[in-house]
């Protein structure tokens, strides 16, 4: 069962209906747990439900027992409370490296086992683990710093690590925001609901129509060893629209559904391809593990006593004051490229923002010099156009790091494209010899500029959904109408295309 099945669809309208005819009673939140189980069950199999259950059950009485042991010692955190902090995170974190960079060794034993006529059962992945792992490290982080108590009540712990909109592909739920709203009771309100069913419908949109159909094209001109040069720098700047209408489209999916439910999660994105910097870019895209990396890593190395104690030492009094936030955020960005993969590639990808933003930090006295003496206005809007497509060309060339197998294949793709810079392929029609015909090309384009103008009106503080609720009944109906069949009729659909194939799902 993907998310982009009929199947799902069907399950959560249904889930949907019986959890309002749940409302006002305690019911309706078990039955939120047991919806989840079905859900991770029927994407997985028992066995990826199970080693789900027996990672929250172990975070669940680890922290109850850290808990215990701290009320015991007065408030004070000793030798045995530390270690099974460190046992919880061992067992956590533990977990997601193991599934991230050890998992072909679990291939290679079922291959010598199987060798010699025994049966080993397939590896199974427990699904959404990359997310919800780290809102387990920050729950036992927090209740290791006294910052609130432990749940006492399992069940209730494990629907908020289960949750199924959430657990398909984030955002990072900390505990603090989304285990208040699970354990309320929620009533039935139409405008939720149907603000919710907008949300979804409009993540369909952006997935089906814009994200699949800008992948033919990618991969068809990538996987073409003949293209070289201003097509190749072609494919990045579409697949950076692809990996945003992607991910924001599956984003826009759970939290509608979530939304419907009456339950709201931490928002992903706000116009992210508007950014002016890297820094900025990282402000907007991805918020919830930028919001956890910042809580749980950067402050953390910030304010560690051994750091600002170094940095007290360095000589230059700017570079003593910068120092604690450029290690951290080198440190930071280096976490976030591995938490995208395993390859070097990924390292590299992760220092490669990390550059950036280290030296947006150190350099920022010398930017501000340069500004003055060239008099540039920040204000402008030829300074604003300026530096976010200067963002987006450094963006787009980092993705060509997670785009790529290896990170040899990044370098190859890099040496190709710099080989022949002659623009003539972009106007010869060569782009429309990969699987996409002229119209789809343009449809392409057209997707491009309405995702472009929305996040743009969001930011002035224009909502559509919002406007669209205070419309009457039948205009709202014949938007539904015709989003739902703009989908059926410009959908990608097909045999190629896996219907729970989310770039971020692969992350």
């Amino acid at each position: 069962m993907g998310i982009k099945s009929l199947t799902f669809i069907l399950f959560v309208l249904g889930v949907i209906i019986i959890y309002y005819l749940l409302q006002n009673t305690k019911l309706q939140k078990y039955f939120l747990l047991m919806a989840s189980v079905v859900c991770v069950t029927c994407m997985t199999n028992l066995y990826g439900t199970f080693m789900i259950v027996l990672l929250a059950l172990a975070v669940y009485l680890i922290a109850g027992k850290m808990e215990s042991l701290i009320r015991k010692n007065g408030g004070r955190i000793d030798g045995k409370v530390r270690m099974l902090f460190w046992l919880g995170v061992l067992f956590d974190i533990g977990l997601l490296l193991y599934f991230k960079f050890f998992k072909s060794t679990y291939y290679l034993l079922q291959e010598v086992l199987e060798a010699r006529s025994i049966s080993v059962p397939d590896l199974v992945v427990p699904i959404g683990l990359a997310y919800y792992s780290l809102a387990l490290y920050g729950y036992l982080w927090d209740i290791y710093h006294k910052k609130y108590e432990a749940e006492k009540h399992f069940l209730l712990f494990l629907s908020y690590v289960m949750y199924f909109p959430a657990i398909i592909e984030g955002p990072v739920n900390l505990y603090k925001k989304l285990m208040p709203q699970l354990k309320k009771q929620h009533s039935f309100h139409e405008q939720t609901v149907m603000m919710g069913l907008q949300r979804s419908l409009w993540g369909y949109f952006k997935k089906m129509v814009i994200a699949d159909r800008i992948g033919i094209l990618v991969n068809g001109i990538l996987q073409d060893e003949a293209a070289v040069g201003p097509i190749l720098f072609y494919a990045l700047v579409l697949y950076s629209f692809q990996i945003y209408t992607d991910f924001s489209g599956g984003i826009d999916i759970v939290m509608g559904i979530s939304e419907a439910l009456d339950i709201k999660l931490t928002e992903n994105f706000r116009a992210p391809l508007v950014s002016k910097s890297v820094t900025e870019y990282w402000q907007r895209w991805h918020i919830s593990l930028g919001e956890f990396m910042e809580k749980y890593i950067y402050y953390p190395i910030v304010l560690n006593r051994k750091v600002m104690k170094f940095s007290k030492k360095i000589p230059v009094k700017y570079l003593s004051r910068a120092f604690s936030a450029t290690i951290a955020s080198v440190i930071v960005f280096t976490l976030v490229g591995i938490w995208h993969g395993t390859g070097w590639n990924y390292v590299v990808y992760g220092m490669y923002q990390a550059f950036f933003v280290a030296s947006a930090i150190l350099m920022a006295p010398v930017y501000k010099k340069v500004r003055e003496v060239l008099r540039f206005d920040e204000k402008t809007v030829g300074f604003q156009l300026f530096a976010a497509i200067r963002t987006f060309i450094i963006l787009t060339f980092g993705r060509m790091l997670i785009k790529a197998p290896d990170l040899s294949s990044a370098i190859g793709l890099l040496k190709k494209m710099f080989a022949d810079l002659n623009p003539h392929a972009l106007f010869d029609g060569s782009i429309y010899g990969y699987e996409l015909d002229v119209k789809n090309v343009y449809l392409i384009y057209f997707c491009i500029l309405l995702i472009l103008a929305i996040d743009i009106c969001h930011e002035k503080g224009i909502h559509f959904r919002q406007i669209l609720m205070k419309q009457n009944i039948v205009f709202r109906y014949a938007v539904y109408y015709a989003a739902v069949f703009s989908i059926i009729i410009f959908g990608i659909y097909g045999t190629k295309f896996n219907v729970s194939d989310f770039i971020y799902m692969g992350f």
